[in-house]
């Protein structure tokens, strides 16, 4: 029996978007395990705030960034499961 091509092309995509989520969580958890701030000693009030505002925007950046990988992760995660449930649909008819 001859696998059906668009069959192959969700079984394809289901593994990226699992392998894509899987590794986001993955990076956001160490992420996660080891951040430690690092704010320098300020001089003054606006040095302070200045220091503390970058850390933020950088935990934020990378969390943004993981967060949208596994989003993007978990579309082609749907769309695969989507291929292969169709697939099987048509295979029953």
């Amino acid at each position: 029996m001859k696998i059906p091509s668009s069959m192959i092309t969700g079984l394809i995509l289901t593994c990226i978007g699992s392998l894509i989520v899987i590794i986001g969580a993955y990076l956001a958890y160490q992420c996660f395990q080891t951040y430690t701030p690092i704010l320098p000693r300020a001089e003054s009030l606006s040095e302070a705030l200045t220091n503390t505002t970058y850390e933020l925007v950088n935990l934020v950046l990378k969390l943004g960034f993981l967060g949208v990988m596994i989003w993007g992760g978990s579309v082609l995660l749907r769309y695969g499961a989507h291929i292969i449930i169709e697939v099987e649909k048509i295979k029953r008819v």
